[in-house]
């Protein structure tokens, strides 16, 4: 039983970072049971590494993944603009069977493009929750909470939100973790993060936000509470390392310390970012130095447009680079860290390494690709140069999702098809 990897070149993400030649990883049940040379185990699936890289499976740790089906619906607008008149509209129409849809297509990219881990925040999250467990990928999940200050709703969502913790944290052997997600600062109430705080401990979960996105977010809240974001919600001990805290760009430097303080996940959302044309970047330097636990997302397709990780590898290199006017911000290996090791501890998942005892998410990259040639380092070429396109194999929770390129839990065509529709059924409603 099992899966063994054999003579693969392994960019490993263990602690001392190494990059292992000619090596072989050994798979038992969903755990990684070895990493060496000259394994003479056996396994029900052998599979031949020689031209791959094998590397840990990229983690997204901000998306709403049915928004696949707004994909270049709204693009080219400021960002109060195209939620309130493009994009709320449309999702005030959506049905379950959309967001199945749109889940199963928004899957399927995932795997295509090498991500095994997500974090999702979205409405009628059973629909994804069914789809993500239909398609074997790993996933936290939260339902998405929007009161805007009406007690009536308030209730209904913090019902909506449990129930869905309830039915759905732990299953398929863990692969599905739930979580609370109150949507941002500007849309819930202090009575409703307050008590999604409550819960949040009450079932030992995490909590899903978006925070500091723009600068009308910050220049709001100071008006409404003379506070900024993260010090309002530090004023009733909102912030701990319960919170994975989307976003995060419009930060000082008292507020990145206060994140690193509590230790909040701050994923970066760099592609989103800049088309929405938020301002300025994620502090990542001062957060770093402040030891936040920084990760990397892609948003919604509707905001990137892609679900690619290695997009938002590259794009997170290149876009600190450029705003501190300095080469050695956000280097390769940091860059590589967020979208893996980071991510998973962010999502609570004891993955993002090649390492004995770790959960068995891993891909495998064609070593033959022009883009990857020479390799004069991995972490290198796969932050910079690698793509979606360059994914052979993936392997979740020690089952193989896609082989030599061919999914094989469900019909790809199928959920293209599917997905399709469902999109041109929504936006002509």
């Amino acid at each position: 039983m099992g899966i063994l990897i054999r003579n693969a070149l392994v960019l490993t993400q263990n602690e001392r970072r190494e990059v292992l030649k000619d090596c072989d990883v050994l798979i038992e049940a969903n755990r990684i049971a070895k990493v060496g040379k000259g394994m003479r185990e056996k396994a029900e699936h052998v599979l031949d590494g020689r031209g791959k890289l094998v590397m840990p499976g990229l983690v997204n740790t901000h998306t709403h993944l049915a928004m696949t089906l707004l994909r270049g619906y709204a693009d080219d607008m400021r960002l109060e603009d195209w939620l309130e008149k493009k994009i709320w509209p449309r999702e005030a129409k959506l049905k379950p069977a959309d967001v199945r849809a749109g889940s199963m297509l928004g899957c399927l990219e995932m795997i295509r493009g090498g991500t095994t881990s997500f974090v999702d925040m979205y409405f009628m999250m059973g629909e994804t929750a069914a789809a993500v467990e239909k398609c074997g990928l790993r996933a936290n999940l939260a339902h998405g909470m929007i009161d805007m200050d009406k007690p009536e709703r308030r209730k209904k969502e913090l019902a909506a939100g449990e129930a869905f913790v309830r039915e759905w944290n732990g299953k398929v052997r863990g692969r599905i973790m739930a979580s609370f997600g109150p949507h941002a600062i500007y849309t819930c109430s202090r009575e409703l993060l307050e008590k999604t705080n409550e819960l949040a401990h009450k079932h030992d979960v995490k909590i899903h936000i978006h925070l500091s996105e723009s600068r009308k977010e910050v220049v709001d809240c100071l008006a409404k509470h003379s506070k900024r974001p993260a010090d309002y919600l530090e004023s009733f001990g909102f912030l701990s390392k319960r919170v994975i805290a989307a976003h995060c760009v419009w930060l000082r430097r008292e507020e990145c310390a206060l994140l690193g303080k509590r230790g909040v996940s701050a994923s970066h959302v760099p592609a989103s970012n800049m088309k929405l044309a938020g301002g300025g970047a994620m502090p990542i330097p001062e957060l770093e130095q402040a030891k936040a636990n920084i990760c990397l997302g892609t948003d919604g397709a509707a905001s990137n447009n892609s679900l690619s990780m290695f997009g938002a590898m590259k794009l997170c290199a290149l876009l600190h680079k450029n705003s501190r006017w300095d080469a050695t911000v956000a280097p390769a290996q940091q860059v590589l860290d967020f979208a893996t090791r980071n991510g998973a501890r962010a999502m609570g998942a004891e993955a993002g390494a090649i390492a004995e005892g770790r959960l068995a998410d891993l891909i495998m990259l064609d070593l033959r690709s022009p883009n990857l040639v020479p390799m004069h380092s991995a972490v290198s070429n796969v932050v910079y140069a690698a793509s979606a396109g360059n994914v052979t194999d993936v392997i979740v929770d020690g089952k193989i999702l896609m082989r030599e390129r061919k999914v094989v839990a469900f019909d790809e065509e199928k959920v293209m098809e599917a997905g399709e529709k469902a999109a041109f059924d929504l936006v002509s409603r």
